[in-house]
């Protein structure tokens, strides 16, 4: 079959992003075609070996990553230390959520990097807080943390909160982005690390894949008026 640029892509994209869903893939390389219409190409990729397709259940989502085949392509366009896979992560939810914001940020910005915190670890990152991803843009740098409310909230401020509030050595976030699952969620963080706190976005994932990230959808505290991120 012939490899697209497209096809290309989302290879590369899968290096970084390790695995994605079939309407992430959708959103952000097939947004001017149907669903089914990615379908059939990335089964046709799945096929020929470019990509590797875990389906876990016929009512859910099937979810990619690299093939064999196409771990030989980007090998031989010079790009190395690419590990495939046969699992997707365990804790999928969350995962995927830092995909979402990793593909909104590419379709809106004009990224200088994103690096999800299993990247972190590969560009010698020593700090004593991993955040769940980071990003820069416009000469302003992001921290990102997925809250799905499997900590208790004091263990978030106490854990995380403290830690970005003494800063990173080396690091002047322009915002330290919360996003969570349910709205309920963000309330209740916001009101234990304090309303309306400079330097501290809110928003929810249905948030961030339905209106996209350059949207007035984050604000400073619950009730408070939505604002961008730039």
């Amino acid at each position: 079959m012939r490899i697209t640029n497209r096809c290309l892509a989302l290879m590369r994209l899968l290096k970084s992003a390790r695995w994605l869903s079939t309407s992430q893939i959708h959103r952000r390389f097939f947004s001017h075609a149907k669903l089914n219409a990615a379908s059939k190409r990335l089964c046709r990729l799945k096929m020929g070996d470019y990509l590797f397709k875990v389906q876990p259940h016929q009512m859910q989502q099937a979810r990619f990553t690299l093939g064999r085949e196409g771990k030989r392509i980007l090998e031989t366009a010079g790009i190395d230390g690419i590990s495939l896979e046969k699992k997707p992560p365990k804790q999928w939810l969350h995962f995927k959520a830092i995909n979402d914001i990793r593909i909104e940020a590419e379709l809106a910005l004009n990224l200088d990097y994103f690096y999800a915190c299993w990247e972190l670890p590969r560009i010698g990152w020593s700090h004593p807080l991993i955040p769940d991803a980071i990003f820069a843009a416009n000469n302003r740098v992001y921290a990102v943390e997925v809250d799905r409310g499997e900590e208790g909230i004091k263990f978030f401020v106490q854990s995380k909160m403290t830690i970005y509030r003494q800063g990173l050595r080396g690091l002047n976030f322009s915002a330290v982005i919360i996003i969570t699952d349910r709205e309920a969620r963000m309330r209740s963080l916001a009101h234990a690390i304090g309303e309306g706190r400079d330097g501290i976005l809110y928003s929810t994932v249905d948030q961030v894949r339905q209106r996209g990230i350059l949207a007035p959808i984050f604000s400073r505290g619950s009730g408070m008026e939505g604002v961008t991120l730039v």
